[in-house]
């Protein structure tokens, strides 16, 4: 799984967690929240893609903010 921030991208702050054929949009929330689903992962990868921007949240809305000046 790789975490990507675009920096053509727009609000809200999100990160994309791109897997084997397949992209989750996650909302940099407190908790992180699911946005949207493409392709078609398991339960399992859904699961570890929500835990992996939880673990990384705060740099996540660091490198958001960062990239376009906005919370």
């Amino acid at each position: 799984m790789r975490l990507v921030i675009y920096p053509n991208d727009h609000p809200p702050p999100h990160s994309h967690i791109i897997g084997p054929g397949w992209t989750i949009k996650i909302r940099l929330t407190k908790p992180p929240s699911l946005q949207s689903v493409c392709g078609n992962p398991n339960k399992g990868e859904i699961t570890l893609a929500l835990l992996a921007a939880n673990e990384n949240l705060s740099t996540l809305r660091k490198i958001w903010k960062k990239i376009h000046d906005c919370e």
